[in-house]
């Protein structure tokens, strides 16, 4: 017999101080060394570029063969073995920070629908980074219609996140009962 995986029960799953401690730190290890990685390649605001202006076959293009000329190709292709479980990460620690101050605050069930928001963007993440792999491995395959797949995950995946950081922010306001 299966038990229904129910957003109470995903509070109560996730409801874990020392997972979130723990989730946080290689969180925060693996966003560091993502960090480093992409300095060579223009920071941070190169990769939210790419993630969110990139909505052309011609953009991803012209960014890669700048990146290949400049010798920093390899670099790009490297960050996704950094990257592969960095979602992973973040959606542990996202779900954790919801169910732990959901509970601590006494938050209704009705808050509890946002629970699956954390796993939904590392997901989104995921989707996103294996369009930009097929980029890399067939530069043919670079079509518009996969470009706004590409952008249409990563505008998802930031959505989602803005929406539960806020929600965690909304109830650590001293003001919420």
């Amino acid at each position: 017999m299966t038990v229904p995986l129910t957003t109470a029960r995903l509070r109560t799953a996730f409801n874990l101080p020392w997972l979130l401690c723990v989730s946080g730190l290689v969180f925060l290890l693996s966003q560091t060394l993502l960090g480093l990685a992409f300095a060579p390649l223009g920071g941070p605001d190169t990769l939210l570029r790419i993630q969110l202006g990139f909505t052309s076959a011609e953009a991803y293009q012209a960014q890669f063969q700048a990146w290949d000329e400049a010798g920093l190709l390899g670099v790009y292709q490297a960050h996704f073995l950094l990257d592969a479980l960095h979602p992973f990460w973040y959606a542990i620690l996202g779900t954790c920070a919801l169910a732990i101050v959901f509970s601590w605050r006494g938050a209704s069930a009705v808050w509890d629908r946002l629970l699956p928001l954390p796993m939904l963007s590392g997901l989104l993440d995921v989707m996103e980074n294996s369009v930009q792999r097929v980029f890399l491995a067939e530069p043919l395959l670079i079509t518009d219609g996969l470009a706004r797949l590409s952008w249409l995950c990563s505008l998802g995946k930031w959505t989602l996140v803005m929406v539960y950081v806020l929600a965690v922010l909304y109830w650590l306001l001293p003001l919420r009962r």
